[in-house]
């Protein structure tokens, strides 16, 4: 089931726009705990697009493979996953991708800000608190590397990398994934206001009342994820 759900949030995502053909990836931490299911790249694969469940290898934290897969290896940058894994054991997902949405924002330094409210209330929280930008756009194929970008990202499921993409973690494939979505959602508003020459938030009054708010939408999540895994099925 594990391998199923990081295939599909790696179509999904891809679907979206998120991922560019062969390029971004997505784990998932092990039953055990100690290891992860990560989207494999090589000479068998065409593309995050195209995953499926086979395209997904086992792995350690240190990105060996624990199982041979013909023509697939894990990503040179699965230490992302591999130390996130080990330093925080609240994460059971991770997503790296590359939405052009971000990548502009980041270059342009363009802060998203919490520019809606009921529209995307979802995508609105995310925005509640400051998003933390690695201000490195280089590929992270090394443990020192990844060790710089937590440091930036601290205890946030977030951290965009300037120039570069974003690496969004959650408690599960789902919520990870829809993570990714939704931010997304809020760099396209942010960066469609910029455009406009605005820069907007919603009022702290609304900002205060949204927080009071018991139960803060977790409940819509699986109903979520099963839009996307229809959505994808049927376009």
């Amino acid at each position: 089931m594990l391998a199923k759900n990081v295939a599909l949030s790696c179509r999904i995502l891809a679907k979206l726009g998120q991922f560019k053909e062969t390029t971004g990836h997505v784990s998932a931490r092990s039953a055990s705990g100690g290891t992860m299911l990560i989207r494999g790249r090589g000479k068998q694969e065409s593309g995050l697009l195209f995953t499926k469940p086979g395209d997904v290898v086992a792995a350690d934290f240190d990105g060996r493979m624990l199982r041979d897969k013909t023509g697939l290896k894990t990503p040179n940058e699965s230490c992302i996953h591999g130390e996130l894994y080990r330093a925080r054991p609240d994460v059971g997902a991770i997503v790296h991708a590359h939405p052009p949405s971000l990548v502009l924002t980041s270059m342009a330094g363009i802060e998203l800000k919490p520019a809606f409210g009921g529209f995307d209330p979802r995508a609105m929280r995310l925005a509640l608190r400051p998003i933390p930008v690695f201000e490195s756009s280089l590929t992270l194929h090394t443990k020192e590397q990844v060790h710089a970008m937590m440091a930036v990202m601290g205890d946030n499921d977030i951290c965009i990398m300037r120039g570069h993409g974003v690496v969004v973690c959650g408690k599960s494939v789902e919520e990870a994934t829809i993570k990714a979505i939704k931010l997304d959602a809020l760099a396209e508003i942010n960066l469609a206001l910029a455009r406009l020459g605005k820069s907007a938030t919603i009022s702290e009054a609304d900002i205060a009342a949204f927080q009071a708010r018991a139960g803060k939408g977790d409940g819509s999540l699986q109903p979520v994820w099963r839009y996307y895994v229809e959505w994808l099925k049927n376009s």
